[in-house]
């Protein structure tokens, strides 16, 4: 680095030592005159609320806030963007299925669920895929059997690990499908 370089990083940084020492002297004299004037105001809007007579204490609030030109900063409002309601939604929804799930949030969790095919093909390896009335669009995962046509009712069922089964109405056998639409 040459002379001027560091001659100049010198000067900033003792630039901001200095603002920083100001900026810190001046909060150590102002903060204390400022919370006196608010426990200065505080004692006064006490007295006058302890005045009995309606004039006389209108009379005194209006004295009040006459000596102390009292501003009033007014709210803005919040503007919240979809955008980041939607992220604050991802953040919170990470993972959210390792937290122990309460009672009443057990009682909404749909555990099955009856649906009509409408249309029916098999892969390579003889998997099911199929399409269901609502346009749901599953496929087989493992390597069992079961008789299926179009127009059938079947029921899907949650099973552990996030796994769901397949099984048709009034049949003892069922299959394990994945949701691909």
């Amino acid at each position: 680095m040459n002379h001027t370089v560091k001659k100049a990083v010198k000067i900033s940084v003792k630039k901001i030592t200095q603002l920083t020492c100001y900026a810190f002297v001046t909060h150590l004299f102002i903060a204390p005159i400022v919370s006196a004037k608010e426990t200065q105001l505080a004692t006064k809007i006490l007295t006058c609320s302890e005045i009995t007579d309606n004039q006389s204490r209108l009379g005194c609030f209006d004295a009040l806030t006459s000596n102390n030109n009292l501003v009033v900063d007014t709210a803005k409002p919040l503007v919240i963007d979809k955008t980041m309601l939607q992220a604050e939604q991802q953040v919170d929804d990470f993972a959210k299925e390792h937290v122990k799930k309460t009672t009443k949030e057990l009682e909404k969790e749909i555990d099955s669920i009856t649906l009509t095919v409408s249309k029916l093909s098999k892969t390579v390896r003889g998997q099911w895929k199929i399409t269901f009335e609502n346009g749901q669009q599953w496929q087989q995962k493992d390597s069992g059997t079961l008789s299926l046509q179009q127009g059938d009712e079947v029921t899907l069922t949650k099973g552990a690990f996030s796994s769901v089964f397949l099984q048709k109405e009034n049949i003892n056998r069922r299959i394990k499908v994945k949701r691909l639409k």
